[in-house]
């Protein structure tokens, strides 16, 4: 193969390479939309039980039980505040609106979720949503191209300030 038809291949191959510079939201916009999405979705969660059915909730399960649950929906809080915050480092490079949805998406279902597990009444429901924002957000960064390119900046930056290091 030429130089040039190596060159188209490689241009073909690229994912996304007609969106690039078209259609991204800027990494102000796109993070104040992640902080109010999870808000949004965790005042959510939490107001889809009434009162009475938290109370019968709380009883049906007994207290050992009902604090066992809102301890485990407690670390998974910390579980998804860690993946909010790593949407949050992810999208201080501009996203296309596709990835934008994915990734507020994922944020949304996990924080929704959690509320829905603190209530006592709902917690087959969830903890699949937990579950799925978790999962998809796992994806989501697995296949991110600007995930590849910022964790290698990372690294490129690092590497640079290692002899620095050493003569010191």
């Amino acid at each position: 193969m030429t130089t040039a038809q190596l060159a188209a291949v490689s241009a073909n191959s690229q994912p996304h390479s007609k969106l690039d510079g078209f259609g991204r939201t800027s990494p102000n916009v796109a993070r104040a939309l992640l902080v109010l999405a999870v808000c949004a979705a965790a005042v959510a969660g939490f107001m889809v039980t009434g009162a009475q059915a938290r109370g019968h909730a709380m009883a049906a399960t007994g207290v050992e039980l009902a604090n066992l649950l809102r301890a485990m929906a407690a670390i998974k809080a910390a579980m998804a505040a860690v993946v909010a915050l790593a949407v949050f480092w992810r999208l201080g490079s501009p996203a296309t609106p596709p990835w934008l949805a994915g990734y507020l998406g994922a944020c949304a279902a996990m924080s929704v979720g959690i509320g829905l597990i603190w209530d006592l009444a709902h917690i087959v429901p969830g903890a699949f949503l937990l579950h799925a924002g978790l999962i998809a957000a796992i994806v989501l960064f697995w296949r991110d191209r600007e995930v590849r390119m910022r964790i290698a900046a990372l690294v490129a930056a690092r590497r640079a300030a290692l002899p620095e290091l050493r003569a010191e």
